[in-house]
Parts: C-alpha cells; structure tokens; sequence
C-alpha cells in the first residue's frame, strides 16, 4: 500500500484512512516477528536490564522462577514448556531449578539467541521456533508458563484456542502459569496520538520514516490498541497493530475457569506480593480439571 497516486500525488483519502480506529482486532500488515530487522530489535529489547519493554529484568525474572519453583514443589526433571520463551530468560532459570524445559517462540532471532546460550552454557533446554497457536501436545507437560502478558495481546477467539491447547498439553492436574495487564497498566499511557522522523535504524525500519503513533481506547471490550504506522520516502505504508486486553480480578478468574481450569492462586506479581486493587498486574497459578 502507498500513499502516493499513480499521477505522483499525495493520497489524503488514504492518510485519513490510516488514522482512523479501526475494528476491534483488525489485521495489520504481517507478522513483525518474522521480520529479521525488526526481530532483531526486539531480541535487544528483551536482553536491555535497563528497562523493562522487551523482557522483566533479569533480577525480577530469577525472583518469579525461585518463587514459583518453591511454590509448585514438583519433582525434579517435571517437564515445562515455556510459551513465548524469547531469548530464553525464564527457561534457562526454570532449567536451573530442575525443570526438563521446551521452549517456544515466533521470532528466530530470539530463537537463535536462545539456542547459543544453550550451547554456551550446556542447557538442555528444548527451543522451537514457531507459533504457538500452532502447538498440538497431549498431556505432555506438568507445567506451561506465559509470562509477560502474552495471553493479552491475543484476540478473544484466539485466546479461548490458546487455552484449549493449553488444557489438552497438560498432564492431568497440569499448571498453568501466567499473568494479566489491568487497567491499572495504563495509568501512564502515551498521548492518543502523535507521530516523529524517525532517521535512521528506528526500531521500526531501517530507512528513514516517519512514524505515526496511535493509542485507541474499546472500553467495551476491555480492550487497547497501540497502532504504529510507517511512511516511507516513497510513500509506502507499513502498519503494526498491537492490542492489549486488559482483566479485572473477576474477570480473569471468570475465563480461566470456562476453559477448565480451576484458580489456585493469584497475586500482584509471579513473586508472590499479596493482591492489591490498583496493582497493574494478576499473576496466576491455574490448575487443569
């Protein structure tokens, strides 16, 4: 898509068309994870402990994994997959903890990231680059985990699949660990609009662009977009939609029980901080039934 005319022209309709809300959980342009620059950076973002974009912090990840370990007290060499597992920062401290660990992920930079460090350090760690929407286990693990907020950023459809293969992965009385945004989270949310040059080597594209930045609101559905779209020089359009489905305590019980699982604790956080009303986070450890 381009905004410039056949006749060498700037095409209005189309930049208005750009901008506008568009329908809950509409397609964008492609997968930006498969996308080996834009992957890229976000395998550094996962690795930077400076900030918390891409991953946790390492010290905060080592705490969630110490405490979960010693609250779930299972066997040693019980089997976890690690779904959305990036470079690897929570499988590499599960393996630690005695875990038989297979890790998953979209992004094969991170993937291969993750596979290095295995090597490097003889982790035998399992890592597989691939959607995991597309996994197909039968009670195969006593443990899955998705950390960092990932069953939010799917659709409601995709969501209720997800967990169904979640549920069929588990082993009877299988965990499930995960945690949720609030509407706490977005309490320090950008402006609902607003746009940059970015030069060179944005995080977005290597050329130079200018980025239109996007924040809409689907109260309704409990629902937030962040919308990046890109201008290139010669006019072509690029655009990634990010949507982040925010819980209520209610809420998140609610759903994880119609896909047959029963809540066995919740808290602030995966480091065991005791719930509180305005907390940004649930984290969960759900049970198969």
């Amino acid at each position: 898509m381009t905004l410039i005319s056949p006749k060498g022209l700037l095409d209005f309709s189309l930049l208005e068309k750009i901008t506008k809300k568009p329908k809950l959980f509409a397609k964008d342009d492609g997968n930006f994870w498969q996308d080996p620059y834009v992957s890229e950076h976000l395998l550094n973002a996962h690795l930077d402990d400076e900030s918390d974009q891409g991953s946790r912090k390492y010290q905060d990840i080592l705490q969630s994994v110490l405490w979960l370990s010693e609250y779930l007290k299972l066997p040693e060499d019980s089997k976890l997959l690690d779904l959305g597992c990036g470079p690897g920062l929570y499988s590499e401290n599960f393996y630690g903890q005695g875990f038989a660990v297979t890790g998953i992920d979209f992004s094969q930079s991170s993937i291969d990231y993750a596979k290095e460090q295995a090597e490097e350090f003889n982790y035998r760690i399992k890592y597989i680059c691939k959607d995991y929407m597309e996994m197909d286990y039968k009670e195969e693990f006593d443990v899955i985990t998705l950390i960092y907020g990932d069953l939010c950023v799917l659709s409601h459809d995709d969501r209720t699949l997800l967990l169904q293969k979640v549920k069929k992965a588990l082993k009877p009385r299988g965990y499930l660990i995960f945690d949720v945004f609030t509407k706490h989270y977005f309490e320090n949310e950008e402006p609902d609009q607003s746009w940059y040059i970015s030069k060179e080597d944005g995080f977005w594209s290597e050329e130079e662009h200018l980025l239109l930045q996007s924040h809409y609101k689907y109260k309704k559905d409990k629902v937030r977009l962040d919308k990046y779209t890109l201008i290139l020089k010669n006019g072509e359009i690029r655009t990634h939609n990010i949507w982040k489905h925010y819980f209520s305590l209610e809420r998140a019980v609610s759903t994880i029980k119609e896909s047959g699982f029963s809540v066995k604790d919740y808290w602030s956080d995966l480091q065991g901080k005791p719930f509180e009303e305005n907390s940004p986070w649930i984290g969960f450890v759900a049970q198969k039934t």
